[in-house]
């Protein structure tokens, strides 16, 4: 049995889309759950409708996505819990596959699906953690081959499940019995890098992660998160990423690094140039 939670921030037709598909899921749910940051009146209304059979609960202060996720997920008693934003729809045997994946690896706390872009092309869903290398990638002019390769801490690939650092938070299975011995999303984490966070611990309580390509979940990139007003977020929740999970030195060689790399792109010419100053001085407040 499966607790299926969705986080959303409005966008009440494509949550409910989402929600649509897990209802569609050849996996048993035990409940469904809308978490709504937003506190939006029509995400509201989908608890009225019957076809979804959800409970809406409405945050409109917006607590950031892991203590949403959180919310969600304490009001479940379900073995297994689904976190999934609302900007994803699942094949019908896609949860059916990851719930397999745990029930054959019982020392697995997670396992993650072949995450696609709605034309089937793959997206990058499975990971190392993040070292020097993964620190700068994203602020350099890598191909894209490259960018997306192992040499980039990029692990997915549409195989057999295999044993990963994490998997992508927009959708992760998680054993309960995991999370009640190494805690919950930690909610120092606004957005990015919660369930990196999450998984290092479950990996230094000794449990596994698991990537299992045989479920397929379609995914909307940033769809509720695009704009670069988001990129001062994405910087202060790496550093306090790098900061607790690395050794001092490491950390503070990669802060250096990106620290460079935004000031240079903070320096050149586009429209950027106000976000990428606004990552580098985040990157201070990731405490």
């Amino acid at each position: 049995m499966i607790d299926a939670v969705i986080v959303s921030h409005g966008h009440a037709v494509m949550t409910a889309r989402a929600a649509l598909s897990l209802r569609g899921s050849t996996a048993q749910l035990a409940s469904l759950t809308i978490v709504d940051t937003a506190g939006d009146p029509q995400v509201a209304a989908l608890a009225d409708d019957a076809a979804l059979d959800a409970r809406v609960i409405l945050l409109p202060d917006n607590p950031g996505y892991g203590a949403a996720a959180n919310v969600g997920v304490d009001v479940g008693e379900a073995p297994l819990a689904l976190v999934a934003n609302s900007d994803v729809w699942a094949d019908p045997d896609a949860l059916a596959e990851l719930a397999h994946a745990l029930d054959q690896h019982p020392d697995a706390a997670c396992a993650g699906p072949l995450l696609l872009d709605p034309d089937g092309s793959p997206q990058d869903c499975a990971f190392a953690f993040p070292g020097i290398g993964q620190a700068v990638g994203d602020l350099l002019p890598l191909p894209d081959r490259l960018r997306g390769s192992r040499l980039n801490g990029r692990l997915w690939s549409r195989g057999a499940p295999r044993t990963v650092g994490y998997v992508l938070g927009a959708f992760m299975l998680l054993r309960r019995r995991a999370l009640d011995l190494v805690g919950a999303f930690s909610t120092d984490y606004w957005m990015y890098a919660e369930e990196i966070d999450l998984c290092r611990r479950c990996w230094d309580d000794g449990w596994r992660v698991l990537h299992v390509p045989a479920a397929r979940v379609t995914h909307i990139r940033a769809a509720s998160t695009s704009g670069g007003e988001l990129l001062p977020r994405l910087y202060q929740s790496r550093a306090r990423w790098y900061r607790r999970h690395h050794a001092k030195p490491m950390a503070s060689a990669a802060l250096g690094l990106m620290w460079l790399l935004l000031s240079l792109r903070a320096g050149l010419p586009g429209p950027r140039r106000q976000a990428y100053a606004a990552a580098r001085a985040a990157l201070r407040r990731g405490q």
